[in-house]
């Protein structure tokens, strides 16, 4: 026979041993399942974030091009860096600068806010991406007096113009300005972003060396690497610092993959996540071998006799490695169904943010390491069972018992290895858990209760108008709105804000107080900067700790400037309380602090809050919307359509956006711990769950294997507590053992959760006892059942088998 045909025999051989033990077969399969699908799911998040090249051309050579600051660990440039950069370095090929916001496409119909890029004319060159339709941006297009032209993302080309090639040429309004359409993206160039448009310098742009608001990204010069072109651009810094104003002064440079700036937040909870769920596997690949041991007892007379008849030691290890492979192959099958709709739910967890959302799939990356998982489980839970059983054969003279008691310490070497396995996401789950809850008990210093938010869609165009900034804008627009939704029932307050706390820090504003030591230039304060409307803080409560709110009157024409700082700047400059009076010079503008309010969390509640300052509102400050949030009595979902309405009366063109509650926007800023908490509580859950029935069966078995023994005890006058003893205190040993190994690993292994944990140790007493505690109690009810059987046992009866 050949080795095929062999393979073949072995395998229908194997399928009616199957049928003859379906509640092994279903148990194993299903404990499989769970474990690869599991994997799955999570290498195909890790595949589609990580490990999937950026659909550009040679994504390799797109790197980001930051500057480092005093202050700030890296971030966006000025117009006279950038053009420094673009004009000396030679590591690159394109360098392209840009920005991104938002852009209001009006229509006869409708008014939408639009997801925009503005960029240099490098941009598309930069990323490699040919345009579905038409062209991307030309030489010259990026420059003053130039045509205004867009480049269409494919989902919107699709969606507002029917997928219409005549779009080309055609004229829209974007921001009240008529742009001509030029081209259409490829979807998945960014599937976020609905337009581009050039990115056009200010006339005062070589003067604006403080005004930071360029991200940079350029393609690498052939043969240059990464490492090359950060130290080349290191050297052009250098350069610049000591040619150029006193503002350089210890400025740097750094530049980075592309891939690898967008994913950088993401690689410790994926990695901590793909560890994680390797140890699931490894319980699960466990409990079968320890299943297998069990059965490969049972069979050894048919495996005597097939020796016998003059079966080889190799030719009865293929049969049970086949065996093994089957088994893994039906878990594989199952396995991934259970991914597909595990990835499913897993979607729905995942933040918006989540970097490269939209490339995780169940593809052909995934079906093979699916397919290598699957072979590694049926060779890894299967080949120890094997070899236990073909040893047990060749030692045919020895007595039974002795086969047995080699299978029985084999098989609680696996449960040790379980339960300590467990206990190491047992007490991860747990750090994280805690700390979850500890950050959901931060304060995020505003009263979130009953609180909607609204963004509202307004150009630059309605802030300014030909003889600078429009004063009138407050008065004739922003303050009626308000109005219009406190007029609503159920609304007990509204304002106005340019950016809400929690959902992003923006440490962009320089500032200097007057009458104190000027700070060398370059090394200014930076403050969190947001625009504000009168009786914000009061919806928001945000308590007023000093002075008064802003007032409609401060915002008109020809009025001083005035400023409210919170707490964190005021202890910063006034710690003796004399904020109110002071000023601060904003740019070239002096401001008087005329209040001082409670602090917030600007950059999350995992962050403490930042020095913040607040002017009038009215001016745009670089934000491309206003949000309106909006104090309710009721429900806040149920005022969405009247808010909504509210706006449309004053203003039928403006659009709305982008709305929530303010519980749902910390919910939000939460997204990415919730899916790591979520996930590797499950699999500690599973672990659980899988290691407490390693155990039952271990101990299920010696019950089984002694139970002549334990009725000749109970003949000789031993009590039925004497075994419920006996009994547990053998799986009191398996149990402590697991519990001593896996403490002393969960020490070792949480130090790569610090950076996930709030306000919790790795070594946190509360954590670890309450999951000894959880994990001792599960052990015991484990031990329990058949222990309970053991006092059961007739000892007439077992004497007689």
């Amino acid at each position: 026979m050949g080795f095929v045909d062999s393979v073949l025999a072995d395998a229908r051989f194997a399928l009616r041993t199957f049928k003859r033990s379906p509640g092994f077969v279903l148990a194993a399969v299903l404990c499989l399942a769970l474990g690869i699908g599991a994997n799955a799911v999570v290498f195909s998040v890790v595949h589609g974030v990580l490990l999937r090249p950026l659909p550009y051309s040679e994504p390799e050579r797109i790197v980001t091009v930051s500057e480092l600051r005093p202050q700030l660990s890296g971030g966006p440039v000025s117009w006279p860096t950038f053009w420094a950069w673009r004009d000396h370095a030679s590591a690159f090929e394109h360098l392209a600068a840009f920005t991104t916001g938002g852009a209001i496409l009006r229509t006869p119909e409708d008014s939408e806010r639009l997801e925009a890029t503005r960029a240099t004319s490098d941009y598309f060159a930069v990323h490699g991406v040919p345009p579905t339709l038409g062209r991307t941006f030309a030489p010259g297009d990026d420059q003053p007096g130039h045509e205004s032209v867009v480049v269409l993302g494919e989902a919107l080309w699709r969606r507002r113009f029917g997928a219409n090639p005549a779009v080309l040429g055609q004229r829209v309004l974007l921001d009240d300005v008529p742009h001509t359409v030029v081209g259409v993206i490829p979807g998945s160039f960014d599937p976020r972003m609905d337009i581009w448009l050039p990115l056009v310098a200010p006339p005062d742009a070589r003067d604006r060396r403080n005004s930071t608001v360029l991200s940079v990204r350029g393609r690498l010069a052939q043969g240059v690497s990464v490492a090359a072109a950060d130290r080349d651009m290191k050297e052009l810094a250098t350069r610049l610092a000591a040619e150029g104003p006193a503002a350089n002064k210890d400025r740097t440079v750094r530049v980075d993959s592309l891939a690898e700036a967008r994913t950088r937040l993401w690689v410790g909870p994926l990695r901590l996540l793909l560890g994680a769920v390797a140890l699931v596997l490894l319980i699960a690949c466990a409990n079968i071998a320890n299943l297998l041991l069990a059965r490969a007892g049972a069979r050894r007379h048919e495996l005597a006799v097939r020796a016998a008849l003059g079966a080889g030691r190799a030719r009865i290890l293929q049969q049970l490695l086949i065996e093994s492979l089957l088994l893994a192959g039906m878990g594989g099958a199952l396995g991934l169904l259970v991914a597909r709709w595990g990835l499913d739910g897993l979607m729905l967890l995942a933040p918006e943010t989540m970097p490269n959302r939209e490339a995780v799939a169940l593809d052909v990356p995934v079906f093979l390491f699916l397919f290598a998982v699957t072979l590694a489980c049926g060779l890894a839970f299967g080949l120890v069972p094997a070899l236990q059983a073909t040893r047990w054969e060749l030692r045919a003279g020895l007595s039974a018992g002795a086969g047995a008691s080699g299978s029985r310490g084999l098989r609680s070497v696996l449960v040790i290895g379980e339960l300590a396995l467990c206990l190491v996401l047992l007490v991860g789950a747990g750090l994280l858990g805690r700390g979850f809850f500890l950050l959901l008990g931060t304060s995020p210093g505003v009263e979130t209760e009953r609180l909607l938010t609204l963004h509202l869609g307004i150009p630059d165009s309605r802030f300014f108008t030909e003889d600078g900034l429009d004063t009138r804008l407050p008065s004739t627009l922003l303050d009626p709105i308000i109005q219009e939704v406190r007029a609503l029932p159920g609304v007990t307050a509204a304002g106005m804000t340019s950016l809400l706390p929690i959902q992003r820090a923006w440490s962009n504003a320089r500032y200097t107080v007057e009458g104190a030591d000027a700070p060398e230039p370059g090394h200014e304060p930076r403050a969190e900067r947001r625009s504000t409307s009168p009786g914000f803080f009061g919806t928001l409560g945000i308590p007023l700790k000093q002075g008064r709110d802003f007032t409609l009157q401060d915002t008109g024409p020809g009025q001083p400037g005035v400023v409210i700082v919170n707490e964190a700047l005021a202890r910063r400059h006034f710690p003796e309380g004399d904020a109110v009076g002071r000023q601060l010079r904003l740019g070239i503008g002096v401001h008087t602090i005329v209040g001082v309010v409670g602090d917030v969390r600007q950059a999350g509640l995992d962050q403490a809050p930042l020095p913040e300052l607040h002017v009038p509102y009215g001016r745009p400050w670089g934000d491309d919307s206003l949000v309106l949030v909006v104090r309710t009595s009721v429900p806040p979902e149920t005022l969405l359509p009247a808010v909504r309405e509210a706006v449309r009366r004053v203003d039928s063109g403006l659009p709305v956006f982008r709305a929530a509650t303010m519980e749902q926007v910390i919910a939000q800023s939460l997204g990415a711990r919730k899916l790591v908490l979520y996930l590797l509580g499950g699999f500690a859950g599973l672990a659980l769950i899988l290691s407490t029935q390693g155990l039952y069966g271990v101990i299920s078995l010696l019950v089984a294997q002694r139970t002549r023994e334990l009725g000749i005890r109970m003949a000789l006058g031993a009590r039925p507590e004497d075994v419920l003893r006996w009994v547990l205190a053998q799986g009191a040993i398996l149990a402590g053992i697991g519990l001593a190994v896996g403490l002393a690993g969960a020490l070792a292994l949480t130090r790569l959760l610090e950076s996930q944990l709030y306000g919790v140790s790795t070594r946190d007493p509360l954590t670890l006892g309450g999951v000894t505690l959880l994990f001792s109690a599960t052990a015991l009810l484990a031990c329990w059942f058949p222990a309970r059987r053991a006092t059961r046992v007739d000892p007439i009866q077992a004497m007689r088998n």
